[in-house]
């Protein structure tokens, strides 16, 4: 893996791209269409490779929410979420209303996302919460598998989260907009 460019041009101008552009850059082949990346205010991130924690997890997730799922709410897994011109995530999880087309999901539509941090656990607390947060995202969990500690994020703002609270593995994790079947206990799944 090539060392990270970013510490070699701290300081200096950047060109910034659009989402467009890397989802171009991807067709016409100049980024693998199997690179995890981001794009986070312009600027393209390369994401960590997922460990068999952090799948096994997934894979729970999406067990228990495919079982429990409301109607008139959906759920997707590993989406790609287009929040802005410039900015893209791919989080691991989102629930929201179903009468809203996939297309035009933003930041304020999405109840809950859900972030499993394995190897990337500095990167999803410290600067996932803040782009989630300014562009509305109504709640974020953020699940540390090795630490089996959820981070429940809440009440967005232009400065990030203003509640954020630890949950240990056996406390109930209960979304506070999302319905309650969203909801789970982490140990049950990290048993499975």
């Amino acid at each position: 893996m090539n060392a990270p460019v970013r510490s070699l041009a701290e300081g200096l101008p950047r060109r910034r791209f659009k989402v467009a552009d890397v989802v171009r850059m991807v067709e016409i082949g100049l980024i693998g269409e199997d690179e995890r990346l981001e794009v986070l205010g312009g600027e393209i991130v390369e994401m960590s490779p997922k460990g068999y924690r952090h799948e096994g997890l997934k894979g729970a997730i999406n067990r228990a929410w495919g079982r429990s799922c409301p109607d008139g709410f959906d759920y997707l897994p590993e989406t790609g979420l287009y929040l802005s011109d410039d900015t893209y995530l791919e989080p691991d999880f989102i629930a929201y209303s179903a009468a809203i087309d996939i297309r035009d999901l933003k930041g304020p539509e999405i109840l809950l996302a859900i972030e499993v941090a394995d190897s990337s656990l500095a990167y999803d607390l410290r600067r996932k919460p803040q782009i989630y947060a300014s562009f509305g995202v109504h709640e974020l969990w953020v699940i540390d598998v090795r630490g089996e500690r959820t981070h429940v994020h809440r009440a967005p703002g232009p400065g990030g989260y203003a509640s954020i609270e630890g949950r240990g593995a056996k406390e109930a994790l209960d979304p506070e907009v999302a319905p309650r079947e969203f909801g789970f206990v982490l140990a049950d799944l990290l048993r499975r």
